[in-house]
């Protein structure tokens, strides 16, 4: 094959002239033309998308290529009987001869070149995009304007709209703060520097419907035929149990993963035409399980293994995408936007995001079954000591009770005993294959996670059938069946340590002995310290987990573990703070809160029950307010995480909430099963007015009490007696 415009010789394959760029059609439409076509009806808004151009991947295609090279084989027969019939009388009877078979060779030789060439029918120019941002609304825009806000940034991004398409599909929000766009209908837009575009529109149905997803999917592709496509989930995220997207007006119905793979199987993208990428701007998607079940659809994945903050995606990113980018090039731009814009804007940890090649994912998925077939074949005698390691792994998406039981998959694997030496290495490297390239501040966060049951043991059978349904490492899928079956099985143990009484010798230094038993075979320990009330009521005031195992004695110190908040009066108040997580140079805390929010009219009154974090770090030593991270409670209509508020002055109130429990009974018997009582001491404050939180020792004029919790390695928890910590 040689190029029409410079003669420079091209293999067959070759879609472009590597010496003038000419695009190698098999037809002679310029491909600048077609472009610019495409783009005039789409600003127009007149295309067609009833009668759209001819899909060349589908039988229809094939079929209609085949009857006309059937009909121009019919037209020469016709005419050759037709030239036998008139050769007598007609003078110009061999040029009409030469002309008729020149045509039929010619057409013949144009529909077999077609044909075989169909991938390159409708090619464009050499690194043209289409960008497709599947944008489920929910509460994120109906009550953050989160949605619209993103659509400005793609607007004010000064992308190139000449090479790039930007195509976003709304719906599944309430109200719309963008004034085109109707929360009454699902919608197809064209982002362009001079604002929205609307394309085509449809009744309103499920974000969480599959269809809705292919819809957009197939009229991307019909419409827009670029070199490369991408497609964008934007809005919440629970991992691989739980799925993607809350639609408003369908709250219970996420496109769970299988789901997401059906609206994927049923459009124009597969394993012989893939997206560039797939990217989560939501929650908790940068999952093993999620990267195997798109693998076939997508070159890579961008998803974040954490929360996301409220912000999202930085879309400035598309301003660095150009003719000449690779897909790597578009993906470590997204990671490295996303990370810079959150380093200067948000005061606090927990920014992850992970750019992964899928095509890596099947010798992950070889290495992790060939470990845990090992590990699996040790579950009897070994079962303690992988809860153990699984107890101390890192774990993401934190909000609700018990989480999403989503581990790191690196950070697992590094805790195993040193038999599986090789084993473990073997999957290092496929790890560090898998996630090319990543950004973090957190502590234990490698780029990708795994599904592993330990803190939901409620309801883990109906997620391990539902995981088996993925088709993703048989090995370690049976390892987590069976785990889980010992996880919730019979009681392993059943320890008595109630009357277990902590000594308090030192000052602020609190230590308990444990039978030997427990020290053996528990997964985990912490400690609360109370503070005693004038009316016998305990409030918890702080919970730790640094806590030190000598032999079977248990010990750690609580110097400097309370905290104070310091409201613009410069009154002190007393605070619950819980540990949540412990990194190599931060610790973070949690604190019990409400939120209240009102218009100017006293109207539209809402209130949230939260943790607001609290970081203590290397820059920030007497600690600093962090993110908000709104509770999930167990019957939420939905287990989707939420992006995080980032912001509290988006709020108008704070109150800080202590919550009083009895721990002793009417007969002054120490009980671990605390009765709340029902009251909840709360110190509120504006949040216009400002005000300081800090770590202080206890206050030797309060009374202060301490008792340790174990946990086995079936989660159930133990507490010892209290001991009242010795003031000096």
């Amino acid at each position: 094959m040689f190029c029409s415009k410079c003669g420079q010789k091209a293999l067959d394959t070759d879609k472009f002239c590597s010496e003038c760029g000419q695009s190698l059609l098999s037809d002679n439409t310029s491909s600048n033309s077609f472009t610019e076509n495409m783009k005039a009806k789409s600003f127009a808004n007149i295309i067609d998308s009833d009668n759209p151009p001819l899909n060349v991947n589908t039988p229809s295609y094939y079929s209609n290529v085949s009857q006309n090279i059937n009909n121009y084989s019919n037209y020469s027969n016709y005419n050759s009987n037709y030239v036998d019939n008139k050769v007598n009388s007609d003078p110009n009877k061999s040029l009409k001869i030469a002309i008729v078979i020149c045509l039929f060779i010619l057409f013949s030789i144009v529909g077999i070149t077609i044909f075989l060439n169909k991938d390159l029918l409708f090619a464009s120019n050499k690194g043209t995009r289409t960008v497709m941002i599947y944008m489920v609304g929910s509460d994120l825009e109906s009550k953050y304007a989160a949605a619209s806000l993103d659509i400005e940034e793609m607007i004010n991004s000064k992308a190139d709209f000449e090479n790039v398409n930007v195509l976003i599909y709304t719906g599944g929000a309430k109200k719309w703060h963008n004034e085109d766009i109707s929360a009454g209908e699902n919608s197809i837009f064209k982002v362009t520097s001079n604002g929205l575009v609307k394309l085509k529109e449809y009744d309103r149905k499920s974000m969480g419907n599959p269809s809705s997803l292919t819809d957009f999917l197939d009229y991307s592709y019909e419409n827009y035929k670029t070199q490369y496509y991408s497609l964008i989930l934007w809005d919440h995220g629970g991992g691989p149990i739980f799925g993607y997207g809350i639609d408003e007006y369908d709250k219970r119905n996420s496109l769970l993963l299988l789901e997401l793979k059906k609206a994927l199987s049923d459009s124009e993208f597969n394993s012989e035409n893939k997206l560039e990428f797939i990217g989560f701007d939501a929650c908790l998607m940068s999952n093993a399980e999620i990267a195997f079940v798109l693998s076939d659809y997508a070159d890579y994945m961008i998803a974040s293994q954490e929360l996301e903050p409220g912000n999202g995606w930085d879309y400035n990113f598309l301003a660095d995408i150009k003719p000449s980018s690779t897909t790597y090039d578009i993906g470590k731009s997204v990671v490295d936007k996303y990370s810079a814009f959150y380093a200067k804007k948000i005061a606090g940890k927990g920014v992850s995001l992970s750019l992964l090649k899928l095509n890596k994912i099947e010798n992950f998925e070889k290495n992790l079954n060939d470990l845990f077939h090992d590990i699996d074949g040790n579950l009897l005698k070994e079962f303690s000591n992988i809860s153990r390691t699984r107890s101390d792994t890192k774990t993401f998406g934190k909000t609700s009770s018990s989480g999403y039981d989503l581990v790191d998959a690196y950070d697992l694997i590094d805790n195993l005993p040193s038999k599986y030496y090789e084993k473990v290495n073997n999957l290092k490297s496929s790890i560090e294959d898998l996630v090319v390239y990543q950004k973090t501040d957190l502590t234990g966060a490698h780029g990708v996670s795994l599904y592993f049951p330990y803190e939901n043991k409620e309801s883990v059978g109906q997620k391990i059938y539902l995981y088996k349904n993925f088709g993703f490492a048989d090995e370690y899928t049976d390892f987590i069946d069976n785990f889980s079956s010992k996880l919730t099985g019979s009681r392993l143990h059943n320890w008595e340590l109630e009357d277990t009484i902590p000594v308090s010798d030192n000052p602020f230094e609190v230590s308990v002995e444990i039978p030997l038993e427990v020290a053996e075979n528990y997964s985990k320990a912490n400690y609360i310290i109370f503070e005693k009330l004038e009316d016998g009521y305990f409030i918890p005031r702080y919970r730790g987990s640094d806590v030190v195992l000598s032999g079977n004695k248990l010990s750690t110190t609580i110097a400097n573990k309370t905290l104070v908040a310091t409201l613009a009066n410069g009154e002190k108040f007393y605070i619950t703070a819980m540990e949540s997580e412990v990194g190599n140079n931060y610790t973070k805390y949690l604190i019990p809160v409400s939120l209240q929010n009102w218009t100017d009219d006293m109207e539209n009154f809402e209130m949230m029950t939260a943790y607001l974090q609290f970081i203590v770090d290397d820059e920030n030593p007497n600690g600093k307010i962090g993110s908000v991270i709104p509770i999930i409670t167990d019957d939420s209509e939905s287990q989707l995480s939420p992006k995080i508020s980032i912001d509290i002055n988006d709020w108008k109130v704070i109150q800080l909430l202590n919550y009083k429990y009895q721990i002793f009974n009417e007969s002054g018997e120490y009980t671990s099963k605390w009765e709340s009582s029902g009251e909840v001491i709360v110190i509120e404050e504006e949040i216009k007015n400002g005000f300081n939180i800090s770590f202080e020792d206890l206050d030797i004029s309060r009374d202060y009490y301490c008792l340790f919790t174990v946990y086995d390695s079936q989660g159930n928890e133990y507490k010892t007696n209290v001991v009242k910590v010795k003031d000096n």
